[in-house]
């Protein structure tokens, strides 16, 4: 990929996924590879791709239509064409594609783009569903069941492609709000769901129960991400070399924790951490390497979250203990 960046003038990092046309149009203008007249051209082709579909909107009937709808459709066209575009993993490629085919080829095939995603998304669901974990939390059942099937129901790619439009309200471990929109973001988000029930699964299932009632006797309310918890334990089993498989560390075993990183610098908590993640990742995930890239780029986040916890002293929150279970 780096190879690739470097022979690019439009670097990736610099367009907004959810916006990707519209910042593709502005970084290949802003680099000279659109002219004045390239973006006149680019943007009357949009707007007659958008009175087409407005057409089709309203079929036969009149060819008024309020304002907000019209809005809609034209991100929707916008988003489609980003669909297609993100396809180029050389942004320069995309923009030279569009000048030469037109905006509305780059509709036509992100349209059929996304239809390609609704049948790996199908595919995705039932391995999500396979994979589900029997744990009792309304959030984490409601948005795999009600939520999912919700978004494949309603899903309009036509007028509202950047639309998600379900209750996806059981968050990740690595959050994908406002990062993606329509069909991406589910595709990204069952992809993490399905990755962090995997993670799960290695556990029983009655030690995860045990684990989140340790959290919170009202665990089955509660808006939380179970695998989070999960891999919070299993760090803290590690660090005080109990069985990972114990999932539940004691009391005298958390202030062990506490005042081995007690006066710490960041950088010395995290290379310890890392350490532990690493005998974790040996014993657990070493033949799936997606599920390892997953939980390291967020791995920041977990050292921010343990060293805080140790600065406030409040590790009981983040490491669940024995004591407090049967408490």
């Amino acid at each position: 990929m780096k190879e690739i960046d470097s022979i690019s003038t439009i670097k990736r990092e610099n367009l907004d996924e959810r916006n990707y046309f519209k910042t593709l149009l502005e970084e290949a203008y802003y680099h000279q590879m659109l002219t004045d007249n390239d973006m006149v051209n680019l943007q009357m082709q949009a707007l007659q791709l958008l009175d087409e579909r407005i057409y089709k909107y309203n079929g036969a009937g009149s060819s008024s239509i309020r304002k907000e709808i019209m809005e809609e459709i034209s991100n929707s066209n916008s988003y489609t064409i980003g669909i297609y575009l993100k396809t180029f993993r050389n942004p320069d490629d995309a923009i030279k594609d569009m000048k030469e085919k037109g905006v509305e080829i780059a509709y036509q095939e992100g349209r059929k783009k996304i239809d390609k995603l609704l049948n790996v998304i199908r595919v995705m669901y039932m391995k999500v569903k396979e994979n589900k974990l029997n744990i009792e939390n309304d959030t984490y059942n409601d948005t795999l069941i009600g939520g999912i099937e919700g978004f494949l129901k309603i899903y309009n790619p036509d007028f509202k492609a950047q639309d998600i439009k379900i209750t996806a309200d059981y968050p990740l471990y690595n959050n994908l709000i406002g990062k993606l929109d329509g069909i991406e973001f589910i595709k990204e988000y069952l992809n993490s769901l399905y990755l962090e029930n995997i993670f799960c699964k290695k556990f029983p299932e009655e030690k995860i129960k045990y684990l989140l009632y340790g959290y919170s006797h009202d665990y089955k309310e509660l808006i939380i991400n179970i695998f989070e918890i999960v891999l919070l334990e299993t760090i803290g089993c590690k660090l005080v070399k109990r069985d990972i498989q114990d999932l539940i560390i004691s009391t005298a075993e958390l202030n062990e924790i506490y005042f081995m990183f007690k006066d710490k610098e960041k950088t010395k908590v995290k290379q310890k951490i890392n350490s532990i993640y690493q005998e974790i990742r040996n014993e657990l995930l070493l033949d799936n390497q997606e599920l390892q890239k997953y939980i390291e780029k967020n791995f920041d986040y977990i050292v921010e979250i343990i060293t805080t916890a140790v600065k406030h002293s409040t590790l009981d929150k983040v490491f669940i203990t024995q004591k407090f279970i049967e408490n």
